[in-house]
């Protein structure tokens, strides 16, 4: 097997450890790396991503719902009803729960301690605000995110842990207002992300006394995207350079003879990468010829002469001859009006005669 098979293959099976993990890497390609695989694994990857995101909207979705359902159960309101799924799943218990305690509580008059065990037992951040600001009461929920005792919340202004989004949401004329990400502050200064939602508390004759708010941390919700976003960042990149060396294979045709057939665009850095291949696989392998096979370059520009002028030279500084293959007239044509110097250089149409060309030489004694 080449370097350039070996490096190959290192980098398919780098991917599919990264795709597959490491144990599933190795039963799924034994014997060799397959890039099909790999690339399968990360479509399915993507497939796995979006079928995530659209799930968790679809949960963020049934989380407002019961926010707004929680929000009116402490305003004292039990008109409200929360939307129950056909899926039947916990959510949906959790939705119809409500609507029965909203049942039951619009049903009987209900003591303030047993509505504040309801609120005590959510996993909700809630925060009760005055007319001016100020907390008045919160869950323990609250108290855990924030390393707060209540009584250290309670008469603290709102702004003290929701720096970003006090004053302004007291403001607001709207009923209720929810803000996807918003800072939460802790005791130890340190921020947390939160998605709050508000809503205004009204007396019995419809004027305001403040506001409910509930709050979500969101915490873990990022470092799962962080991680998902970091795993396919390393895909990609480990895919660029999958790609990179299938597209600038070095192939040895017989002993002390290699060819590389150039594929696709030639810019700067593809003409390092060029540069590097060559020079690496003549030493490694003590090649005597190079051919160069531009047939697959889709436009000769002067970027792309001068990189393979520059190859060329690099070759040649380490003793071997240089083949150059593929010359189409349009490529002819554009060598010349870039003054291209071919001294030294053996140029074939084709890959097929080039390879003949240097069987024969290599059979010549004397060949540098």
């Amino acid at each position: 097997m080449s370097e350039g098979e070996q490096s190959t293959d290192s980098r398919v099976a780098e991917l599919c450890s990264i795709l597959l993990g490491a144990s599933a890497a190795e039963g799924a390609v034994p014997g060799g790396a397959s890039f099909d695989l790999a690339n399968r694994a990360a479509e399915a990857l993507v497939e796995e991503v979006l079928e995530r995101r659209a799930r968790e909207e679809r949960l963020e979705r049934r989380l407002n719902d019961i926010m707004v359902m929680l929000n009116s159960i402490v305003s004292f309101d039990f008109s409200k009803r929360a939307e129950i799924s056909e899926r039947g799943d916990s959510w949906d218990a959790l939705a119809l729960g409500l609507n029965m305690v909203a049942e039951e509580l619009s049903s009987r008059v209900v003591s303030r301690e047993y509505v504040d065990n309801i609120l005590q037992s959510m996993s909700d951040l809630l925060v009760v605000v005055d007319k001016a600001g100020t907390i008045t009461s919160v869950n323990a929920a609250a108290c855990r995110l924030s390393a707060y005792a209540a009584e250290e919340l309670v008469g603290a202004p709102a702004s003290s842990i929701f720096p970003a989004a006090f004053p302004c949401v007291m403001g607001d004329d709207e009923s209720s207002v929810l803000i996807e990400e918003t800072a939460f502050q802790k005791k130890t200064g340190e921020i947390a992300a939160v998605s709050l939602s508000t809503s205004i508390i009204t007396d019995s004759v419809g004027e305001s006394q403040g506001l409910v708010c509930v709050a979500r941390d969101l915490t873990e919700r990022k470092r799962l995207e962080e991680e998902e976003r970091q795993r396919l960042e390393q895909v990609v990149a480990t895919q660029a350079l999958l790609l990179e060396e299938l597209s600038t294979p070095l192939m040895p045709i017989a002993d002390q003879i290699l060819a590389m057939p150039v594929i696709g665009s030639v810019d700067d850095r593809r003409s390092v990468q060029i540069m590097e291949t060559l020079l690496n696989g003549v030493v490694a392998r003590e090649a005597r010829i190079v051919i160069i096979d531009i047939t697959g370059v889709r436009k000769i520009d002067a970027r792309a002469v001068q990189g393979i002028v520059n190859s060329v030279k690099a070759v040649k500084l380490l003793g071997a001859q240089v083949v150059l293959t593929g010359i189409r007239p349009e490529v002819a044509v554009a060598l010349m009006e870039l003054e291209f110097d071919l001294g030294g250089i053996y140029t074939f149409g084709s890959l097929q005669t080039g390879i003949g060309y240097a069987m024969k030489q290599l059979q010549k004694p004397g060949l540098t």
